[in-house]
């Protein structure tokens, strides 16, 4: 057992405890896997059956990595260990004992999947006799799981009861389970069978539990069941980093493990990630949550390192400069693109980014993510506004005319294509001549109708900013997405608000009437979505919201928007719990940084279409970081954006011109007949500065 020897004083003493409970407080970069695996090994190698011995954890890939590590540590003996995700470990269970169960299945039955149940949902309603179009598929779908997992108590209208009731009927007479049924049953198995629940108290002698904070109340519930008896039951998870909460999450489990088992406790805070002035801003963060149920210190054996810096911009744009700027002067001292991550907090703030590192031609990816322009609403609301100023590009139509649902199929689509391809016509010149069910014609004609109507007002339309809200509220489709009411159709919403101030800036970029204006917004916007972007995670800056990078590190972070309201979010100010679980999330996001950490924030921001005011993240000053004067880490540096009296740009639609004066952000400068003297913001996404 060499491995024990590479084992810290913390990792060893957890390791070889002697037995019953223990609790392994593992904080960021403290090497918890490293941990629970060399214990799962010790135990085999002082005699324990791999086989009595249940490991549990969040990913398949987690599970599958830790399995490979003991297998490497103890020899091929050790496959028989029970290596889960808590949903397969409820499956084996399930296929053993479903038939105890007073619902008729078998032990064949088969799993489903998400769309799946949406579907089977779909035809109980219409097995019901009500009328689809009704409801959201999606939000009962979402209210199903909760009253599972007995995060709802009841059903507000007997309908959804119905359906509900309905939805489980037919999952039970045809032999199917849907993920949130793996764990109920197995609890029910446990809770209400006594010879099973006895079987598996004394069949496994060793329970151990990965990310144990990010368990919720069932999952917990049956690890109590499980090792009761025994109590071996050795959990390692770190309470500061639970981010969770809302996908059910329970941060007061680990309270409850305290009191149910009365565990030994083992703090790992040696940290093999971060320079130590990276950690003490994180320690200081996180003093601030009153509510830690373990309280610790991480310190590393990697010096002092650099401070942290908190660079303040006086508006988005310079935000955005400063993070690109910076990533370039990185890269002349030897750091590769893949070194960096540039986070926030929801997806819809990463476009100024993008758009940022398009210009300068900084390869970047979206971590977790599609890339702003790739979203489904943004594409779907910019398909809207090509079909309403050309309604004859078939492509754009088919792409919404049924987005909001308006019971135009498949079928009828197709039966419009063809006839527009008989006729050599469009599909929306097709419609009136197309042979269609009176239902599916009266949609279409009153679609049509509605593109006819938008685009006559878009030609009386002045401000580029009145496009969002007029779209949105004409075709019903931030109603579709509130009524679907879950928290990615809140990102969703987010994204059309910050598509909103794309529009709202295109007014102070662009010149010549609404409709010019517009053509070369459009075509902008084009220019980003066409880019080629390598979908390889290699060499390219990350962008990523901070609950896709947990467990992953970076030489490099930028914490960017940090700024009250955004993060932290305006939900949170209200209630403390949901402040702390924000401040976790900050702290979260400290701890990926390895040698380098920035915060940011600006002074003005664009949201929702107008200029707004901006205050630095209470998170800022918890962390208790430096924070820089405006301008400042410009200095003695090249910043590649901003111009200069002389220099020479190139325009996407004036062409080439010389810059004549700076006054402020706006350029005075000096194009080709016929555009002659232009004003334009110097951040303009269209004008670019030529590279000598």
């Amino acid at each position: 057992m060499n491995w024990l020897a590479t084992l810290n004083e913390s990792q060893f003493k957890a390791v070889v405890h002697p037995g019953g409970p223990l609790f392994v407080v593992a904080g960021a970069g403290t090497g918890k896997t490293r941990t629970l695996t060399s214990r799962i090994a010790y135990l085999i190698m002082q005699g324990a059956n791999p086989k009595h011995i249940l490991a549990v954890t969040f990913t398949n890939k987690a599970a599958r990595e830790m399995k490979e590590r003991v297998i490497n540590m103890t020899g091929p003996h050790a496959m028989s260990v029970w290596l889960y995700t808590f949903h397969a470990f409820g499956l084996q269970i399930l296929r053993r004992h479903i038939g105890e169960l007073p619902y008729g299945y078998r032990p064949s039955f088969n799993v489903i999947d998400e769309d799946d149940g949406k579907k089977i949902i779909q035809d109980c309603i219409k097995g019901l006799g009500y009328d689809v179009k009704m409801f959201s598929i999606k939000l009962l779908k979402n209210l199903f799981s909760l009253y599972k997992s007995r995060r709802l108590e009841k059903f507000e209208r007997t309908d959804e009861e119905r359906i509900y009731q309905k939805y489980q009927s037919y999952l039970r007479e045809n032999q199917l389970l849907d993920f949130d049924d793996l764990l109920i049953y197995t609890l029910e198995l446990l809770e209400e069978h006594a010879n099973v629940r006895d079987h598996y108290q004394t069949y496994f002698e060793h329970i151990l539990v990965d990310e144990f904070q990010d368990t919720d109340a069932i999952q917990y519930k049956i690890l109590k069941i499980l090792g009761m008896q025994h109590k071996n039951v050795f959990i390692v998870g770190d309470p500061d980093q639970s981010i969770y909460g809302f996908r059910g999450a329970n941060y007061e489990n680990a309270r409850h493990f305290a009191k149910d088992f009365g565990p030994e406790q083992v703090i790992l805070d040696q940290n093999y990630r971060s320079t130590n002035q990276i950690l003490k801003a994180a320690n200081q963060l996180i003093a601030y949550n009153m509510n830690r149920p373990a309280a610790k210190n991480l310190e590393s054996d990697l010096g002092i390192g650099e401070a942290p810096i908190v660079h303040h911009a006086q508006n988005d744009i310079r935000e955005t400069f400063f993070v690109v700027n910076e990533i370039q002067r990185l890269r002349q001292l030897g750091y590769q693109y893949d070194d960096v991550a540039v986070l926030y907090r929801n997806n819809a703030l990463s476009r100024l980014f993008e758009e940022a590192m398009i210009k300068e031609g900084i390869p970047y990816i979206i971590y977790g993510g599609i890339s702003f322009y790739e979203r489904r609403e943004i594409k779907d609301a910019l398909a809207y506004v090509r079909t309403i100023l050309n309604p004859d590009l078939d492509f754009y139509l088919k792409r919404i005319v049924n987005v909001p649902k308006r019971s135009i199929g498949n079928v009828s689509i197709q039966k419009i294509e063809q006839r527009a391809k008989e006729l050599g016509v469009s599909m929306f010149q097709a419609i009136e001549y197309t042979d269609l069910t009176p239902a599916a014609k009266k949609s279409l004609i009153e679609f049509k109708e509605l593109i006819l109507s938008m685009n006559k007002e878009f030609n009386d339309m002045v401000e580029l900013s009145q496009i969002m809200p007029y779209l949105m509220a004409k075709t019903g489709y931030i109603d579709m997405l509130r009524a679907e009411g879950d928290e990615i159709n809140d990102d969703r919403i987010a994204n059309l608000k910050e598509l909103q101030n794309v529009f709202a800036r295109g007014d102070t970029y662009y010149e010549g009437s609404f409709i010019e204006r517009l053509t070369q917004q459009l075509d902008q916007i084009a220019l980003y979505s066409d880019q080629d972007q390598d979908v390889e995670d290699f060499n390219h800056v990350k962008l990523s919201t901070y609950h896709q990078v947990k467990g992953l590190e970076f030489k490099v972070v930028f914490m960017v928007v940090m700024e009250e309201n955004i993060f932290p979010s305006d939900r949170s100010l209200m209630n403390p719990n949901e402040m702390e679980e924000e401040r976790r999330i900050a702290y979260v996001g400290i701890t990926r940084a390895q040698e380098k950490l920035y915060m940011s924030y600006a002074d003005q921001r664009m949201v929702y279409g107008s200029m707004r005011y901006s205050y630095p993240s209470r998170f800022v000053q918890e962390s208790r970081v430096k924070v820089d004067q405006p301008k400042s880490l410009y200095e003695n540096s090249q910043v590649s954006h901003l111009l200069k009296a002389g220099d020479k740009v190139e325009h996407n639609a004036f062409g080439l011109g010389v810059v004549i004066r700076i006054d402020d952000d706006i350029a005075t400068i000096a194009f080709a007949m016929p555009h002659g003297i232009k004003k334009i913001l110097e951040s303009h996404p269209a004008l670019r500065k030529q590279r000598k």
